[in-house]
């Protein structure tokens, strides 16, 4: 008996000696391996590997671009020593997806070299050792004593290509962008993440025929509105000097902004197309404002192609022009066009409700036309960045849909010029994580960052969250024009809201950074009682709650256009 004890223990000793450990109580065999002439984003990738290993084991890996004469491997992009191991050909240097596995004991890690390795590095750190970049400001970074990589194997790609999270902290911080796998920028960024996308320009008509230019000299370039030309409508499509103005300003930008896949030529943010004769002629004959619309870019496009076949053109389907020509007429090969959901029921799948048949109708119209489709979906309400808004359940279920109608790309627009709004940190964080993949379950993901982010506070956090989620049912419709009078918010939901922030708020006892977090959320609440009976808030001290949070914290923070304090000055509550 004592013998086949001694034979079981070495049985156990000589399997745990195979295990191939990654690092083991302090210590580590590997070495990270980049290659001299791996890119820019590959050697950022390997420099983060090295960064957050040692955050989480207490190791630091050595950093070289030669394999060691000892010792094991992790290599980091697609090498000859990789292709060896794997019997594998490089990616194409733009593809995004990635692979990591282990073999011969060592592991490796490659996509493709723009941005798919750097990938793989920060999925692997992520759902391997539970690593999370929940905000530019919050990282969660577990002590992990041992990690094997025995059987090790994981490949993704996105399913949605061009991503863009369109969020303050996500549009200030590129590096929790890239950590988060999103791949586009409002602005160019070629810096150590490698060259995100970007998409120059919204709403151009004006900032590429500006009126306080050409409008005195020239006021047939613009709109007919109300029975005379203006300044302050759109511009006149049908005229040919006007086309080639525009055209060669556009080329000017192209020449002194290169690097953009995209160049906008769309309306502006109104809605008084031309009603002239010319224009209301090829409205007629193209099925349509979006038919004059196209019918005007393609020729524009056409020019542009000429000098920078590179490039797209994009322009808008939004408001009068968001149903597709009926007739005569197709977007160019080079044009994308940009659908917007603005008049959209966000508090239910695109799919699934009534109220969103027209958007999905106009889908479908322009998927007949063009491959280039481009969304822009709203995940905030705009009247009050403040106000809880809570489309969770149609969040995912939009991006599935998006990604199954195989559009190019979407922008996720939030609360992008404010420091903070309502969820606005959970929700960055979510829509990066289904821009990349939206089968995920959006309340595993919510349940994820609220116990990273919010520490003891998390479970009345959670149940806030889940309250706001309880409010939308099958009668209740919103868009993003929702206001603070919404039924969506009623006393009841005020009063079990204010409970749960009470009780974070103890949960939480002195710790500054945490009571920020929960302040916050607090702030949604006491907006809402604040505009609900501004008399009895300024009685019961929720007025002055309100401004201590504000002052407390000194970033930014707006109210839709308004400095939020501005806001409360016009009110006469400052």
């Amino acid at each position: 008996m004592k013998t086949l004890l001694i034979v079981c223990l070495l049985l156990v000793c000589q399997q745990m000696e195979a295990i191939d450990y990654l690092f083991r109580n302090g210590k580590s065999d590997y070495y990270i391996v980049v290659a001299e002439d791996a890119s820019v984003s590959e050697k950022t990738a390997a420099r983060e590997l090295q960064h957050f290993l040692w955050q989480s084991s207490g190791v630091r890996l050595p950093l070289q671009s030669l394999p060691a004469g000892v010792g094991r491997h992790i290599f980091v992009g697609h090498n000859k020593w990789v292709a060896a191991l794997t019997h594998t050909q490089a990616p194409d240097d733009a593809d995004e997806g990635f692979t990591y596995g282990v073999a011969d004991h060592d592991l490796y890690i490659y996509g493709g070299r723009e941005r798919g390795t750097m990938y793989g590095v920060y999925t692997f750190l992520e759902q391997e050792l539970g690593v999370h970049w929940f905000a530019s400001h919050c990282t969660q970074v577990p002590r992990v004593k041992q990690f094997a990589i025995d059987n090790l194997q994981h490949a993704e790609k996105p399913a949605i290509r061009l991503r863009l999270d369109f969020y303050y902290d996500a549009l200030a911080h590129h590096d929790w962008g890239a950590r988060n796998k999103l791949n586009t920028q409002y602005e160019l960024s070629n810096g150590e993440h490698g060259q995100m996308s970007a998409y120059w320009g919204i709403h151009t008509f004006e900032r590429l025929m500006p009126p306080s230019v050409y409008f005195k000299k020239h006021p047939e370039y613009y709109s007919v509105h109300d029975g005379r030309r203006s300044d302050k409508a759109q511009l006149c499509l049908s005229n040919a000097k006007m086309r080639k103005e525009l055209t060669k300003n556009l080329k000017e930008v192209i020449a002194k902004n290169p690097g953009y896949w995209c160049y906008d030529v769309s309306q502006n943010d109104n809605q008084w197309p031309c009603e002239c004769k010319n224009c209301q002629h090829l409205a007629v004959q193209y099925g349509g404002q979006s038919g004059l619309m196209i019918w005007f870019v393609n020729q524009v496009a056409a020019e542009i192609k000429k000098v920078a076949p590179q490039v797209y053109i994009g322009t808008f389907a939004y408001l009068y022009t968001r149903k597709a020509p009926t007739s005569g007429i197709r977007p160019a090969d080079n044009v994308v066009v940009r659908l917007c959901d603005i008049e959209c029921c966000m508090a239910h799948p695109l799919e699934a409700c009534s109220e969103n048949r027209s958007f999905m109708s106009d889908l479908s119209s322009w998927q007949r036309l063009t491959r280039n489709i481009y969304i822009w979906d709203y995940t905030t309400g705009f009247s009050n960045y403040l106000l809880p808004f809570p489309d969770f359940d149609a969040l995912s279920a939009n991006i599935r849909c998006f990604a199954k109608n195989g559009v190019i790309g979407v922008m996720e627009e939030g609360a992008h010029n404010t420091a903070w709004a309502e969820f606005s940190e959970l929700k960055q964080w979510m829509i990066a994580k289904l821009l990349w993949n939206p089968w995920q379950n959006t309340d595993s993901l919510a349940r994820v960052f609220i116990e990273g982010y919010y520490g003891k506070s998390a479970p009345y956090v959670k149940e806030y969250y889940d309250l706001c989620r309880s409010r939308v049912t099958a009668r209740q419709h919103f868009t993003i024009h929702i206001d603070w009078n919404s039924g969506l918010y009623d006393g009841r939901f005020l009063t079990e809201g204010l409970k749960l922030m009470k009780k974070a708020q103890r949960a939480i006892g002195s710790d500054a950074e945490m009571q920020k977090r929960v302040n916050r959320l607090s702030a949604q609440l006491y907006y809402l009682k604040l505009r609900r009976n501004n008399v009895a808030s300024a009685a019961d001290g929720t007025l002055s709650r309100f401004k201590e949070i504000i002052k407390a914290d000194e970033t930014l923070i707006r109210e839709n256009e308004y400095r939020l304090s501005d806001l409360l000055r016009d009110l006469h509550y400052y």
